[in-house]
């Protein structure tokens, strides 16, 4: 086997563990549920306009993700097969990239990256556009490059074209596509003009039209909704540079960022190690005449600007785009190390005959500390990224330490006609995903603290009516309630009937039936239930606010009943 196969065929390992981590078809969890829904219960039109529950995606992307569910079905599997479908792509692409403008040890450098980078892969198996993110923004700069390395004027018009073809499919599949678009075409048109003049730059730019023209109607259609929701621009305000801030603390918020980037989604756990090496890789390879590294450059530049400018997100999974072209510089740095290193081993061999340059010493040193640093900062991402796949502790039942579809499916296979359902507000995709949009009602429960709201007593008996029981789901609430609120919210539904059915479902997921028609038990906690405690009342203090669940209201503040 060539040298060359190494990364072919690491490539394929790679596709082989997407697909194992596809077959396991862990449950969905709130945000991939949220997506299903829309997949699912809204038709083609509604695409058009704001999607239920303050969520977002492509187009294109809406539009395979449903095809796929009619073909094949609501299954897990089914509904990740677009999002593996990418993945795939990424892996292809990368693998394209390294033979493309590396050796074999860079190629073998970024596919190892690209295969196994802890968040890439995460999201290449989850309902979410994200890998197509990841996929077109590896692709595009690479075109990019391809077009302005082309022979001769006719092959590079050609190729400019097929740049701006791909770059407007892509953004009606990825975000990602439509970020890394204008830093990067307006690069490849500068980039033809200083080679060719720029007279050849006019058919390139009038190219660039059908992906304006995309634009306009991309916009229209999808991007206007999400930048005109109140909900999204609350919960990422924190994602952007404080407003009002100077340089000093702007440049202070860039830099706590970016180190977090590094962690998550880059994959690794030294910051400044990953964006040293990034940044060195891509800045020596497009120095040394590889004009491709330019056009990665490109990306990062472009996630900075955009935050600035406060149109896109800074934060884990939202700028995961711009993270195979940070992998393209680590494996570039490699790629360049190793090169100095082996070019020095003769000067070395000069060297044992006092024949070596101090220069030529230096150089060699310099290219041992950057193969170094490059191999480190791949190890890490790829240990990382090895150890949260492999990890035996994690069931393959749960997502995220919870599990939807096992806890809202025991709960439907008992309900009878006339029974409520409850949970928290972050439980009810799930009950609407798992046990149908139609299910009514399902009362949402949340927390209030002490204060006027909380006197105002709720008749939950009142509330209730006649429904006989009571389905109660304690699934997703890590952060809208506090410590105790379980206890809180059982002690009140128990005092209503007796508990006629209990089950822990995961790690923090439990299910319960409320009888209300049985001779009545006396009030409990779920403490008690799972046997943690003895019979003490629950502490926390507060209320309960409840109302019933509407995906016309989903996020909008909770009413007193």
């Amino acid at each position: 086997m060539t040298s060359r196969n190494i990364a072919a065929l690491l490539a394929v390992l790679g596709a082989a563990l997407l697909v194992l981590q596809w077959s396991i078809d862990r449950p969905l969890w709130l945000d991939e549920e949220i997506l299903a829904i829309n997949l699912r219960d809204r038709g083609v039109l509604d695409y058009f306009g704001p999607l239920w529950l303050d969520e977002s995606a492509p187009l294109g992307w809406l539009l395979a993700g449903r095809a796929s569910l009619l073909t094949l079905g609501t299954a897990e599997r089914a509904l990740r097969l677009v999002p593996v479908f990418f993945g795939l792509a990424t892996i292809a692409t990368a693998a394209w990239v390294g033979r493309r403008w590396m050796t074999s040890i860079g190629a073998v450098v970024l596919v190892l990256l690209c295969s196994w980078g802890q968040w890439l892969t995460f999201y290449y198996v989850e309902l979410h556009p994200y890998s197509a993110d990841v996929c077109f923004a590896l692709l595009l700069p690479a075109v990019a490059g391809w077009a302005v390395d082309a022979p001769d004027r006719h092959d590079t018009t050609r190729r400019a074209a097929l740049f701006w073809l791909l770059a407007s499919i892509g953004q009606l599949f990825a975000n990602g596509a439509l970020f890394v678009t204008p830093a990067c075409g307006l690069l490849l048109i500068v980039a033809i003009a200083r080679r060719d003049g720029w007279r050849q730059t006019i058919p390139v730019a009038v190219a660039g039209f059908l992906w304006l023209a995309t634009f306009v109607l991309n916009y229209v259609f999808v991007l206007r909704h999400a930048l005109s929701s109140p909900y999204l621009s609350g919960v990422w305000a924190f994602a952007f540079p404080p407003r009002g801030a100077g340089p000093i603390d702007t440049l202070r918020w860039f830099g706590g960022t970016l180190a977090a980037f590094a962690g998550k989604p880059g994959g690794a756990r030294i910051g400044a190690f990953f964006w040293i090496a990034a940044t060195a890789g891509l800045a020596l390879a497009g120095l040394t005449g590889r004009r491709v590294a330019w056009f990665f450059a490109t990306v990062p530049a472009s996630l900075c600007l955009l935050a600035a400018f406060r149109l896109v997100p800074l934060y884990e999974r939202l700028s995961i785009w711009a993270v195979p072209a940070l992998y393209v510089g680590i494996a570039l740095l490699a790629d360049f190390a190793f090169k100095t290193v082996a070019q020095g081993f003769s000067p070395a061999i000069a060297a044992l005959k006092g024949c070596a340059t101090k220069n030529s010493e230096m150089k060699t040193a310099a290219g041992v500390v950057a193969f170094t640093l490059a191999a480190f900062v791949c190890g890490d991402i790829v240990w990382q990224g090895v150890t949260a796949t492999l990890d035996l502790r994690r069931s393959p039942q749960q997502n995220r330490a919870l599990d939807d579809r096992t806890a809202v499916r025991w709960l439907a296979a008992r309900k009878q006609s006339g029974d409520i359902w409850m949970t928290t507000h972050y439980g009810v995709p799930a009950v609407w995903w798992y046990a149908g949009i139609h299910e009514k009602p399902i009362l949402e429960v949340s927390y209030e603290p002490p204060g006027p709201r909380c006197r105002q007593p709720i008749d939950l008996a009142k509330l209730l009516g006649p429904a006989p029981r009571i389905l109660v789901y304690l699934g997703f609430r890590f952060d809208d309630v506090p410590a105790g609120f379980d206890d809180l919210l059982v002690a009140h539904v128990s005092r209503l009937g007796s508990v006629a059915g209990y089950r822990p479902v995961d790690e923090v997921g439990h299910v319960l039936v409320i009888d209300r028609l049985g001779q009545p038990g006396s009030p409990t906690t779920l403490s008690q239930l799972a046997g943690k405690m003895g019979a003490a009342a629950p502490s926390l203090r507060g209320c309960l606010l409840i109302r019933e669940a509407s995906v016309s209201t989903y996020d909008e503040p909770t009413s007193l009943w």
